[in-house]
């Protein structure tokens, strides 16, 4: 079952990645809604392909190399949503970037760590989050309220998933996790890319 989300979540990115490659306008600088959609596809294939996978709660797989793909599409994603928070100090971005990598890097830290260690990281994992969230959140752009939902129940919605998923918790298991993972995805990746256009 859990494979069935996986090709769904390939197929899914390929078909964003293949429309944000071809309906990318002349002179729009770095298409980041491509490269989101195919590094997420890249994450989705890996997932698939099996290899990389720890043991979480109930001995339930963890698919580990997912916040390794999160670090380069989040990123990307911080770009775009910096530009559209009227955030354009580089160093600014470029600690916005810096926690987005932290939060990811301690994500994967936790997300293979056991006992005591699995909550540090994940404590500081989620104090990074807030701290970006909230340099983000802070920044007014004329118009810009529009990505505070995705900020909300968007990108809020992965941390809660890791914390009830095998990988913290284990209230449900891995293909819940996966599924839900593959909504937040989309909403946050390909609607918002959408939106933005």
């Amino acid at each position: 079952m859990i494979n069935t989300v996986f090709i769904v979540g390939m197929l899914i990115f390929a078909a964003s990645s293949i429309y944000f490659f071809f309906s990318r306008q002349e002179g729009q600088g770095l298409n980041t809604a491509f490269l989101v959609s195919f590094v997420t596809l890249a994450s989705y294939a890996l997932m698939w392909q099996g290899s990389f996978v720890a043991q979480g709660v109930g001995g339930e797989p963890v698919y580990w190399t997912r916040w390794i793909f999160y670090a380069i599409s989040c990123s990307l994603l911080m770009l775009e949503i910096s530009r559209v928070r009227g955030i354009s100090d580089p160093g600014k971005i470029a600690e916005i970037i810096f926690l987005n990598v932290f939060v990811m890097g301690t994500g994967v830290l936790s997300s293979v760590s056991t006992g005591l260690g699995r909550w540090i990281f994940f404590a500081l994992s989620s104090v990074a989050y807030l701290i970006q969230i909230s340099k983000v959140l802070k920044a007014k752009g004329k118009d810009s309220n529009w990505v505070n939902p995705y900020i909300y129940f968007g990108w809020t919605g992965f941390p809660v998933v890791f914390l009830l998923a095998p990988t913290g918790l284990g209230v449900f298991g891995s293909v819940v996790a996966m599924g839900l993972y593959l909504l937040l995805d989309v909403y946050t990746k390909i609607i918002f890319n959408l939106r933005l256009k």
